[in-house]
This record gives C-alpha cells, structure tokens and sequence, in this order.
C-alpha cells in the first residue's frame, strides 16, 4: 500500500472488460479528436490512468477552441466516458488495496495459534510469503547483535539454508554502519537501494542474495525493537520493492509484534508455573491462613460491614464495587441501607459512628 493508502498502480490490474473499454475509448478519442493517441496495453491501472488524463487534456483543448455546434455533443460525450471510465478504474484500486489488507490479516490470523515466540517467528516468515514477496528473512536483535532466525525462499531453499548458516557464524553487529541499525534505532520501517553498491549492507548476504533492493520492518515488544523482517521479490516477478512493499510489510510487522508480545507472556508464565510445580513437589507448602471473619454487628449484615470498612478506608463507590465485585448500584443501595440503620444523615456520619464504636 502506498502512502495515501492505495495498492501501486503499477501492480493492479483491471478487469479484461474495463481494460478493452478503456483501449476502445482511446481508439474512439483518435477518430474524434484527428490526432494520435499512444493507445497501447490497459491492462493495469496506471497505462489505463495516464491514457483516459490524455484523452481528457486533448479534449478539453479543443473545447477551450470554440468548436462549432456539431462537434460539441461528441466532445462532450467523451468527457463523460471518460470521467465513467477513470471512477471504475479507481474502484478497481480501492478494490486491490481491501484484498491486500485482506490477505494480511488473514496472515496474521494464521499465527494466532502459535504456542512459542519460536514458532511464532519461524511462521511468520512463510506468512509473509503471502503478501507478494518471495524472500523472507526473520531475525532477533540481542544486544545489538542481528542474529538470523528463519529464511524462507519457496524458489531455493537450499540458498535459504546457506544465508542462514553464513549470518549465524558470523553474526553481524548493529553499530551503526548497517542500514538495519538506523531501523532498529528509529524503530521505523525503511528501504534499501541499489544493494550491491550500498555500503550500509551486509555484503556477504547482499552478494548470496543478488538482491538489488529490500524492505525492513523492526518487530517490537515492550517499547523495544526485538527483531526484523526483511523481504523482497525476486523471482515472480523480480522488481524493485517500494514504499508500498515497506508499508505493507510494516503493517504485518506490527500485528506480529502484538502476537509476539502475548505469546512471549505466556511462555514466561508457563515457564513460572512450571517451577512453582516443581517447587512445590519438594517443599510442602502451607496453604495460607484463612482470613479472620469481620465480626458480628447488631445492625449491619456481613456485605454492609464490608461496604462500611471500605468507606472508613476513603473508597469511592467504584472502588468499593471492583473490590467487592459487585456492581455500584449495588454498593449505592448498601449505603443507603447502612444509613438508614445507624440513622446517619450522610457518608461522614455513618463513618464516624463506625470507627467510634
């Protein structure tokens, strides 16, 4: 998605029917307008834009001519083709964008299920698969070390295997002279170009890559960047990625930072509870004591002395009732009860008298 939100129009292609209107009304546009229009391949939105902007501007140049009487209907026929036209072409886009997000939460959908951050990551880098890159890289960041966690290349794995084994023998570090420091400082997504003549790259992954551009996002959990996700296409079809490709891989880097948040709790209390049961195993603990009962008061119920204890305490009534796990009105018609029979005329009397007696 790009910055205003939209799929690139280089990658969005229309329907056989539109694209055909649209080369049609092009050809049309030659015979009414007598001058030749570079009417080629509509078969994608931007080609399809940039022919319906021309036959518009042309138009509207003979228009500002003063055209006789039997020419204005037909020039204004086109126009209103084309402004058809240019809104069913934008439909298209806006269509394309909902698919996209579409397909990312569905990937993120996917990886609720993960029980570990291990499995987690490891999944998230086929998931990524799906957003229209082809090469995913999923790594963790430890102490300013980028250590490589899971390639996924569908194409060749084998070359996944190999970049894996040459980051992790020699882990790179992000002291700033990589491009992935920036991002991990800034914690914002960016793009790298011109790969194998950038001098902020790792150069013995970028020469097993043959990349010539890529997207990072950072991957966060508690205010920090803990890992990042690079991807790029490079087999179907290999171009260049860009801020639609950054924007889109952000938006997934989130939703798997959020997951891997929640997943990272539940193994650290799986873990704790782990050793509490193990703990427990060898020491007999003793169950705590049981706490001592309020006592008995001639006026009040057990759940008004309660409420009133509270109130000796300062508790506002939404304290009293999360505390009591009651609701307020129910606190407010405690109070009104506890009023009534210590005859007090509000909250101060009716505490007074409790802590006086």
């Amino acid at each position: 998605m790009s910055a205003t939100g939209f799929p690139r129009l280089d990658s969005v292609r229309l329907s056989a029917d539109l694209a055909d209107q649209v080369r049609e009304l092009g050809l049309h546009a030659s015979s009414v307008l007598d001058r030749l229009l570079p009417v080629g391949r509509c078969a994608e939105v931007l080609p399809a834009k940039r022919l319906l902007g021309q036959v518009w501007d042309a138009t509207m140049a003979q228009l500002g001519a003063a055209p006789g009487p039997e020419r204005l209907p037909r020039l204004t026929e086109l126009l209103a083709r084309v402004r058809e036209l240019e809104s069913r072409v934008d439909d298209a886009r806006v269509a394309d964008g909902v698919s996209t997000m579409r397909r990312v939460r569905r990937a993120l959908t996917r990886l609720h299920t993960s029980s570990t951050a291990e499995e987690l990551l490891s999944r998230a880098a086929e998931e990524a698969c799906t957003l229209g890159f082809d090469r995913v890289l999923v790594s963790t960041v430890d102490d300013a070390t980028w250590v490589l966690r899971k390639m996924v290349i569908e194409q060749d794995p084998r070359l996944a295997e190999e970049m894996l084994a040459a980051g992790r023998e020699a882990p790179p570090r992000l002291d700033g002279s990589l491009v992935e420091s920036d991002v991990v400082r800034q914690a914002r997504a960016g793009l790298v170009y011109d790969v194998q003549e950038n001098p902020r790259v790792n150069r013995q992954l970028v020469s097993m890559s043959g990349c010539t551009s890529y997207a990072i996002a950072p991957l966060q959990a508690y205010g920090k960047v803990v890992g990042l996700l690079h991807a790029d296409s490079y087999y179907s079809p290999r171009r260049e990625v860009d801020a639609t490709d950054r924007a889109v891989l952000n938006l997934y880097a989130e939703g798997v930072s959020e997951t891997l948040a929640r997943v990272s709790v539940l193994e650290g209390l799986a873990s704790l509870q782990e050793g509490m049961t193990r703990l427990a195993a060898d020491v007999r603990i003793a169950p705590p004591p049981e706490p001592a009962a309020l006592p008995r008061h001639p006026l009040l119920s057990a759940r008004e002395v309660e409420v009133i204890e509270l109130m000796a305490r300062g508790d506002a009534n939404r304290a009293i009732a999360r505390k009591l796990s009651i609701s307020e009105g129910t606190v407010k018609t405690h109070i009104t009860h506890i009023l009534r029979k210590l005859d007090a005329a509000n909250r101060a009397e009716a505490v007074a008298y409790w802590l006086r007696n």
